[in-house]
């Protein structure tokens, strides 16, 4: 990609979604990321974000006091957070942050697995339908870039679906990496599992893509027989993101359409996100969506399929996180437009 003289990038800080009554921490604590991701040093400056809600304000404070006291809010949430992050991720988080809480360093320049797809999922929590951070700066991904990125983390879902329930992965999203089709894929996945008898039934859709669900992940026992750990996910990248529940499908309408003799191996359902969420809202997520992988978990589980995957266990698709920390790398270059 062509790009002219040496320039820093401009974020956009969304100021009436952090301001006086609800600020939004992780919002805040992600600008801090994309500042340092996308910065020559690799750092940004928690004042950073004084220095944006100043520039960005549009509500009249009553007083000066009360002014200082919602920026100071504003950063103390946004370490708070970037804290809990670090503690969540571990080494899977790339980033750090000095003693003081006030420099946040991007430490992944040679990202690992974990590094990369959280890198990934800060990129896709700020597409523009989401969030105008990355709105009309210079590193805003194209529409091809965009696509690929998606692909990129249904592999890393499929990885991380694989860690949750230690045992083996397919990616079985539409388009599938081995571009199989949906009944070809079904029939190999489930000559696995032996447990039910493929049978369509009657007034099916007739060329199903994937019937919602984009990872299926298994622990299967030795002895071959049902009763298993089986987990079937959905990868939602998109702003309706919660609105794609697979609970109801799952239960009800993916086993009676596709199965003669259905499995008597329950299915366990899971949503796999790029955001993050705020604690209290994330235990309706899971009341509604069933268990969720989201930014502080598929990083950490991605991490932990490298070893199953070094072990010897199938994980689909794993060969082809390599390209997405290429990626990643070359990404992090756009913070400065070299000629």
């Amino acid at each position: 990609m062509p790009w002219g003289d040496s320039v820093a990038v401009e974020l956009y800080f969304p100021q009436d979604e952090t301001g006086v009554g609800k600020p939004n921490f992780d919002l805040a604590a992600d600008y801090l990321e994309l500042t340092a991701f996308f910065s020559e040093q690799a750092r940004s400056f928690t004042k950073d974000l004084i220095n944006a809600t100043e520039i960005g304000a549009e509500q009249d404070y009553g007083d000066v006091d009360e002014e200082m006291t919602n920026r100071e809010e504003i950063v103390s949430g946004a370490v708070s957070r970037i804290d809990g992050r670090r503690r969540a991720l571990c080494d899977s988080y790339p980033f750090a942050l000095d003693e003081n809480g006030d420099v946040l360093t991007f430490v992944g320049q040679a990202p690992s697995y974990g590094q990369a797809a959280y890198i990934l999922s800060l990129i896709l929590s700020h597409l523009k339908a989401i969030s105008p951070i990355l709105d009309g700066s210079a590193v805003y991904p194209t529409d091809a870039e965009i696509t690929e990125l998606r692909k990129y983390f249904q592999y890393f879902a499929t990885a991380a679906l694989a860690a949750e329930v230690n045992g083996r992965a397919w990616s079985f999203g539409h388009p599938r990496p081995d571009r199989t089709n949906f009944h070809t894929k079904l029939a190999e996945i489930w000559g696995v599992f032996r447990d039910g008898i493929l049978q369509p039934a009657i007034g099916v859709p007739e060329r199903p893509q994937d019937d919602q669900i984009d990872v299926f992940a298994a622990r299967l026992h030795p002895d071959g027989l049902p009763g298993f750990l089986l987990a079937a996910g959905q990868v939602a990248t998109g702003k309706n993101w919660r609105e794609k529940s697979l609970r109801t499908h799952l239960q009800h309408v993916f086993p009676s359409r596709w199965f003669g003799q259905q499995p008597v191996t329950m299915m366990m359902c899971y949503h796999i996100i790029p955001f993050t969420r705020p604690d209290d809202d994330f235990f309706d997520d899971c009341r509604v969506l069933g268990n969720v992988l989201h930014r502080l978990r598929v990083p950490y589980r991605v991490a932990e399929a490298q070893k199953l995957h070094a072990q010897g266990t199938t994980i689909e698709a794993f060969d082809q996180l390599a390209a997405a920390v290429d990626w990643v790398k070359s990404y992090a270059m756009r913070g400065t437009v070299a000629a």
